[in-house]
């Protein structure tokens, strides 16, 4: 049978043309012989591979039985852990003992007969449940210690806050919406668990939240995305108030008002187009993001509020441009490249440890230019200073996984201080160095005070100064101001710096030179020695409150070979240089 199969394919081949016959009858193709056994050896092989695909196969079917068992393991994991977390919810929620509705409240869970929610800090649990599957705010009526009544909350709007305070909240695209109470709930949905925070505890200007409406009125707020932590909003102080009387806005480019092109680049009276346009708040940016007030050029964008004040003057900028123009401005550019960069460094921490200040929440604020924050945009950027913000990029100081409070100043009298010049606890990440920064003219100095200089609007005309305590590093750490039968004490730095700054006549420092109109002393570390005539001489070292990082010491370190992060672990303890991004879920 084979052999007539052979027979069968050999005329084939040679009705086609593959095959030819020599003088003996031989058959060949390409000058291979086909023979019946080379046609047995070609049927072999085709079976030899039929076997290897066979063996293949169970191969195969291996692999997926592994892949389905993979899965199975990490779905029953993810029941068991979701179970784990559970019950660990059940353990920590306490059990409710009274009847009362519970208000705007938020359901973590509502299964298994028990519900678990959050109200006013606490975790509760309670007997009875949904039938429906509901996470969220409502409120609940508990009694006889149980579910009696659920009323959920589902109306809700959704935007960036952009300021809060007398009774109502600014959420953009919203307007002004208000709010049940100024002590609003606020559930943070973005870690492993639902949690409650305080409205102080978010971003003014960086976070999309959801608010909660009750009779349309804002009764809590939901967390659902991690703030956006990319722009600082900047009050623009006008000599230490907070609002101008008037302001010109312009650019180069046309200015875009509410995002809407102006047609114009210059706005010469903010106040009266706001009125024209009957807003009270009006976003103001241009093509090439910049815009200037009253003449001065800020990066990013305005927003102007009208107050009964004046108008009050809010500058958006990304963090790293604010950084370019604060370092600048609180560092002499002419400073050692390292010393620069850790200034940048320090700069950047704390405009990120101050962005939860609410101290400007009612303009939707951040911090303000000033040295209360930092001093921004005083001073143009220069080459040096955008190098180094540049070449630490993001960096940040970190203390224990979380940022720090970088204080720093510019000179000290020879050693830093502590908190104890504010009356206030230590952290950990500040302690006292030694900082010999002979190379400011600050770092002594005498100061000519005059008693009859200054009239107290409640005292009087001072008679006469003491300094009751000092700390070891001669800050002094209280001091009183006698005015006859009366006399007034200070304790804290700042304030005993300017109550000897209203009698103030002028400043001599360690080069020799004179400064007058100085409204505050230097520091407070200080002797005073009395003269004739009311006449006071301060001897002093230091510039600034001396707590932290000393700018001419960071200065000094860097010329003897010091690196910025070596300069930046100096100053302070048992702390790292980190991105930003490795810090952020802290804030």
């Amino acid at each position: 049978r084979t052999h007539k199969r052979f027979m069968r394919y050999k005329r084939f081949l040679k009705h086609k043309g593959f095959l030819s016959t020599d003088d003996k009858g031989s058959c060949f193709c390409s000058s291979h012989f086909l023979s019946s056994n080379h046609y047995l050896g070609v049927k072999e092989n085709r079976n030899l591979a039929n076997r290897r695909r066979r063996r293949q196969k169970p191969n195969q079917m291996v692999w997926i039985m592994l892949a389905i068992t993979m899965v199975c393991v990490v779905i029953v994991f993810a029941i068991v852990m979701a179970q784990k977390e559970k019950g660990a919810l059940v353990k920590q929620a306490k059990a409710v003992t009274k009847d009362m509705v519970y208000e705007n409240a938020y359901i973590v869970s509502n299964d298994d007969g028990r519900l678990i929610f959050i109200c006013d800090g606490e975790l509760y649990r309670a007997k009875g449940t949904m039938e429906e599957n509901f996470t969220g705010v409502c409120d609940i009526e508990i009694s006889g210690s149980k579910v009696k009544k659920i009323q959920i909350k589902p109306d809700d709007i959704s935007g960036v806050m952009l300021s809060y305070g007398d009774g109502t909240m600014q959420i953009a695209g919203q307007g002004d919406i208000p709010m049940q109470s100024s002590e609003l709930p606020v559930y943070d949905e973005t870690g492993t668990a639902p949690k409650e925070i305080a409205v102080s505890d978010l971003i003014i200007g960086s976070e999309t939240l959801s608010y909660i409406l009750d009779s349309g009125r804002i009764c809590a707020i939901v967390r659902r995305q991690a703030p956006d932590l990319t722009y600082i909003r900047v009050l623009i102080k006008n000599d230490g108030k907070d609002a101008f009387p008037t302001i010109a806005a312009a650019d180069a480019a046309n200015l875009y008002v509410d995002d809407a092109d102006c047609g114009s680049n210059a706005i010469d009276d903010v106040g009266a187009y706001m009125a024209n346009a009957q807003k009270s708040r009006i976003k103001v940016s241009s093509a090439d993001n910049y815009v200037s007030i009253n003449g001065k050029s800020y990066p990013g964008s305005f927003e102007f509020i009208g107050t009964e004040e004046g108008i009050v003057a809010v500058n958006t900028v990304d963090v790293e441009t604010y950084v370019r123009y604060v370092l600048p401005s609180e560092m002499p550019s002419t400073f050692d490249a390292e010393a620069l960069k850790a200034q940048a460094v320090c700069a950047r921490t704390f405009v990120y440890s101050q962005m939860k200040n609410t101290q400007y929440a009612l303009y939707g604020a951040n911090i303000d230019n000033t040295t209360a924050f930092q001093v921004y945009n005083a001073s143009e950027t220069k080459q040096s200073t955008d190098e180094a913000v540049k070449a630490t990029a993001g960096q940040v100081v970190s203390c224990g996984g979380s940022l720090i409070t970088c204080y720093y100043f510019s000179t000290s009298a020879g050693k830093t201080e502590d908190m104890e010049v504010w009356s206030s606890s230590t952290p950990d990440f500040i302690h006292k160095v030694e900082s010999v920064d002979d190379n400011s003219p600050y770092y002594r100095w005498t100061s000519e005070l005059d008693l009859s200089a200054y009239n107290d609007p409640q005292y009087g005309t001072a008679t006469g100064i003491s300094v009751d305590k000092t700390s070891d590093a001669g800050y002094v750490l209280s001091l009183t101001i006698n005015y006859g039968n009366k006399s007034q004490t200070f304790t804290a730095e700042n304030d005993i710096r300017k109550a000897l700054g209203h009698y103030q006549k002028k400043v001599t420092l360690n080069d020799g030179s004179v400064r007058e109109n100085m409204s505050m002393i230097p520091s407070a570390c200080f002797s005073v020695s009395a003269g004739a005539n009311g006449h006071y001489t301060l001897s002093g070292g230091g510039f600034g409150h001396g707590i932290g990082f000393s700018q001419y010491g960071a200065d000094k370190l860097a010329k003897a070979g010091s690196s910025y992060k070596d300069i930046i672990g100096y100053y302070y303890k048992d702390v790292t240089v980190v991105d930003i991004s490795s810090v952020r879920s802290e804030q």
